[in-house]
């Protein structure tokens, strides 16, 4: 799909299904072309993900090059219902949702956790895509948590 649609209503909630479904894999890598086109192709799109690196990623080219080199599975779930608030008109939503993480690294040590995104989409044209991400995570692993595991702690 070209992003989202702009011109009928949009169910954002079938539009977190199919972020969260683009994301899944069972074979490592989630499905990046699906994704590409949810995000705009600026460069100064900025992305944070569930795991490190903190700063984030500008653009989604620099997050599909950057991330989970030891990925065996990652599976996303949206867990509650998306609240989405229409800004200037509808050309910007925001979006927020719940969902739940399952990695699994190839070394076979696994991570979850519950997340909250919240996204910014933007009308371009006729569709909407997205201009910032930020995913919200509360780690469960009973540890410390002032301290955040680093993508190698888990894939290392």
């Amino acid at each position: 799909m070209d992003g989202v649609a702009a011109t009928m209503a949009v169910d954002w909630n079938a539009v977190a299904d199919r972020f969260c479904a683009a994301w899944t894999s069972e074979a490592g890598k989630p499905d990046f072309d699906t994704l590409s086109a949810m995000y705009a192709p600026d460069d100064d799109t900025v992305i944070y993900d569930s795991l490190p690196p903190l700063e984030g990623f500008r653009g989604f080219s620099d997050l599909r090059a950057s991330i989970y080199g030891d990925l065996a599975e990652l599976k996303v779930v949206r867990t509650g219902d998306v609240i989405a608030r229409r800004l200037a008109e509808g050309a910007v939503v925001v979006t927020a949702y719940p969902m739940r993480f399952h990695y699994r690294f190839a070394n076979g040590r696994t991570h979850d956790f519950d997340a909250r995104i919240s996204e910014v989409w933007e009308r371009r044209g006729n569709r909407y895509v997205i201009v910032h991400e930020h995913p919200s995570t509360t780690l469960e692993d009973g540890g410390d948590q002032a301290e955040v595991p680093s993508l190698a702690d888990l894939s290392g």
